[in-house]
């Protein structure tokens, strides 16, 4: 997957440098916040057509290996929106970066025109450690076969289209320690029942297909945002983006106003 039409500069956050891409003009402003292991052009399948009326956003989690919390990755987020001049956006993350835009609306709910979540927890999962250790020490080949068996139908696998392929070489060239410092952060998500108050229109989108964040995970966390509105994709695994984009781009489109 490469660049394609998209602006994508370098900006500054707090204390490192990222890429941010940027795509539409005018509009609301929807910022995408990729999964743990991928880079923003996760969100490419989708940002065509986001961008019809919008404008677009998608910007790459820190990872020098350096130790970081769920605090600072939400800080971050609000860096990318400071550098865009954007005082308030329409947020859409998958999976971790779902997990970083539910603390930042803890945060500060304020910054927050919408909450999207896809294929995401409210709860840190016991193997995250586990999933850190191992690139620490097994190496980031041994990390293939479990990773993409969670975020992607067996079918899918199968026919090895280029979401498939791109998410392999994302993972195959990963710095272990940027691993196993996105999992341990992971580790200390803090947001379960610190959203019943949140005032902005909020989306918790589930895959049917999902084993990793299923279904009935899903459901409890638009559970626990009164107001929300929860929708399952048919037949939609973990990586929603890679595999169902079409869907995906639909609910979406749907539920974000446009200009």
């Amino acid at each position: 997957m490469d660049r394609g039409s998209y602006a994508v500069n370098s900006i500054s956050l707090d204390n490192h440098e990222t890429l941010a891409a940027s795509v539409g003009d005018r509009g609301p402003t929807v910022v995408l916040v990729h999964g743990l292991g991928l880079d923003w052009r996760m969100w490419r399948p989708v940002m065509d057509q986001l961008a019809r009326g919008r404008r677009v956003i998608a910007y790459d989690l820190r990872g020098d290996g350096e130790p970081f919390t769920m605090t600072d990755a939400a800080a971050d987020l609000f860096g990318v929106l400071d550098a865009f001049d954007v005082p308030q956006a329409h947020v859409v993350g998958l999976s971790f970066g779902g997990a970083i835009a539910q603390t930042a609306a803890v945060t500060n709910p304020g910054r927050f025109a919408s909450l999207s979540l896809l294929a995401t927890t409210d709860i840190p999962f016991a193997g995250f450690e586990n999933r850190a250790r191992s690139a620490e020490v097994d190496g980031m080949a041994a990390q293939l076969e479990p990773s993409l068996s969670r975020w992607f139908t067996a079918s899918a696998l199968a026919a090895d289209g280029a979401g498939v392929r791109y998410a392999r070489e994302q993972v195959l060239r990963g710095s272990p320690a940027a691993w196993a410092a996105a999992w341990r952060a992971f580790s200390g998500l803090d947001v379960r029942g610190r959203l019943a108050d949140f005032p902005a229109p909020a989306l918790v989108l589930a895959g049917e297909a999902d084993v990793s964040t299923t279904p009935e995970l899903m459901r409890q966390i638009a559970a626990g945002i009164p107001g929300s509105t929860f929708r399952e994709l048919p037949a939609a695994p973990h990586m929603q983006t890679l595999e169902c984009p079409d869907a995906v781009a639909a609910a979406l489109d749907e539920f974000l106003p446009q200009r």
